[in-house]
C-alpha cells in the first residue's frame, strides 16, 4: 500500500548538501512514500527527481513569505558491489536517511523589523535520520550537527498517519517537534546589546537558550500521474514555543511558520539489473 525510500548509504550527504543549498531554507523529514502504482524499472539505481515551489516564512520568525525552487529526490534502488540492494520496491521496518537543515542569509534590509541587525550568512546543519517504516504509519527522529553559522545540535522527530485510498494515491499527516541549541538559538533569534542599541529602541537585547522550539503538523498528498510521475502537494505549519517564541524578532514577526508547496517527480533507472 505504501512504500518507503530509505537512503542509508552515507554517501547520499553530498548530494543532500547540494541539493539544499540550492532550496533555500529546509528541513528534510522522510520523502513521501511512492503510490503503488509507480512500479520500479529495471536498473541497479533508481531514482525520483524533481522541483517544487515552496512559499515559507522570508527567515526564521518573519511575518513575511517567500518563495523558493525546492529539490525533490527519492532514493528507491542503488545495488551496491559487494554490498546488495538497497531501498529496492516496498519497504517496512528501520530505515536510515541523511538530513539536513539550511537557512538562507538573512538581511537587515529585508524587513523594518530587523534594523539594527547585522546581517546573517546562510547555516547549515548536517547528520542523520532514523525512522520506522509500516504500512498505515511511520516515525522518525534526526539530529543535525552545526557545521557553518552556528555550533552545536539541532533535532526534528514526528510520526506520520499514511494511507492509500487507492493505488495512485498516498497521503501522510502527522505532529512534528523541533528542538534547539543554545548557539542555534542566539544566531537566529538572539539581539546583542550593540544591535539593541543600534535599533533605536525598537528592540530588546536577548540571548536565549536552547530546548523545545516549535510544535506543529505536516501533511503530504501525493498522485501517481503514469507510472513515472508524481505529483506532490505539502503543507506545514509550526508553533514558536520556549524561549524562541520570547525573541524580541519573533515578537516583531510571528510565532507560526506556514509553508506550502507543489512540485513533480520524475523516476530514473540507470544500468543494469
Amino acid at each position: 500500500m505504501s512504500r518507503s525510500r530509505p537512503a542509508r548509504p552515507a554517501a547520499l550527504l553530498p548530494a543532500a548538501l547540494a541539493l539544499s543549498l540550492w532550496a533555500g531554507p529546509a528541513q528534510a523529514d522522510p520523502s513521501l512514500p511512492p503510490p503503488a502504482a509507480m512500479a520500479l524499472p529495471a536498473g541497479d539505481l533508481v531514482v525520483d527527481l524533481g522541483v517544487a515551489a515552496r512559499l515559507l516564512p522570508r527567515y526564521p520568525g518573519a511575518d513575511e513569505t517567500a518563495l523558493r525552487a525546492r529539490p525533490l529526490f527519492g532514493l528507491e534502488r542503488l545495488k551496491l558491489p559487494g554490498v546488495g540492494v538497497v531501498g529496492d520496491g516496498p519497504a517496512e521496518g528501520v530505515i536510515v536517511y541523511p538530513s539536513v537543515r539550511f537557512e538562507g542569509e538573512r538581511k537587515a534590509s529585508d524587513q523594518a523589523d530587523l534594523t539594527g541587525m547585522r546581517d546573517l550568512d546562510w547555516t547549515l546543519g548536517l547528520g542523520l535520520g532514523a525512522g520506522v517504516n509500516r504500512k498505515s504509519w511511520r516515525a522518525f527522529a534526526e539530529v543535525r550537527a552545526g557545521v557553518k553559522g552556528y555550533s552545536g545540535l539541532t533535532a526534528r522527530a514526528g510520526a506520520d498517519l499514511l494511507w492509500a485510498p487507492s493505488p495512485q494515491t498516498v497521503l501522510a499527516v502527522g505532529p512534528r517537534i523541533d528542538l534547539v541549541g543554545r548557539d542555534y538559538a542566539k544566531t537566529w533569534f538572539g539581539v546583542t546589546p550593540a544591535e539593541a542599541a543600534a535599533s533605536g529602541g525598537k528592540l530588546t537585547a536577548y540571548a536565549p537558550d536552547g530546548g523545545l522550539a516549535s510544535a506543529g503538523l505536516a501533511a503530504s498528498w501525493g498522485r501517481a500521474l503514469n507510472d513515472r510521475a508524481m505529483l506532490q502537494v505539502e503543507a506545514g505549519w509550526d508553533r514558536r514555543l520556549g524561549e524562541v517564541a520570547d525573541s524580541p524578532l519573533v515578537r516583531k514577526g510571528s510565532r507560526d511558520a506556514v509553508t506550502l508547496s507543489t512540485g513533480l517527480t520524475w523516476r530514473f533507472g540507470f544500468g543494469g539489473s
